[in-house]
């Protein structure tokens, strides 16, 4: 009996490569994009404490209020720059998940094809196998004497 060898196996373990590279993309799109969620989230906080304390700017100089009023300031212009990393961010995401899928798409399509070659190889071998077992014992088959 021969045993199964597909052809494109090559094709397959890199396909499978290229998988599990565009999954550490992905990996690291995903980090990227939380760590400038905590990030916008840190800053909204620090925002909004900032703001309660500008609230009671009776108990601040006119330069402690000039201060934190330019701090202020600049936790807004910090939080809009870091919302738009962060949209960016959701498109490289949105980017990597489909490549992916299209990679993932990819070596599934040569897995099924490895599958479905390997189970007709399976079935050639036993057609094979019960045609030589018929030649085998039509060969040894010697009738009674009449």
């Amino acid at each position: 009996m021969a045993t199964f060898h597909f052809k494109l196996e090559q094709v397959r373990i890199y396909r499978k490569r290229l998988e599990e590279e565009a999954m550490q993309k992905l990996a690291l799109a995903l980090a990227q994009r939380d760590a400038l969620q905590k990030r916008l989230l840190d800053l909204e906080n620090d925002l909004n404490a900032q703001m309660q304390r500008l609230s009671r700017s009776d108990l601040l100089s006119s330069a402690e209020r000039w201060l934190l009023q330019s701090y202020v300031k600049a936790l807004k212009q910090e939080k809009h720059f870091c919302a738009k990393a962060l949209d960016e961010a959701d498109n490289m995401v949105d980017i990597r998940r489909a490549e992916l899928t299209q990679k993932a798409r990819e070596r599934d399509l040569l897995d099924t094809l490895k599958t479905k070659q390997a189970a007709r190889h399976a079935l050639l071998e036993r057609q094979e196998e019960r045609k030589n077992n018929d030649e085998t014992a039509t060969l040894r088959y010697r009738p009674a004497a009449v």
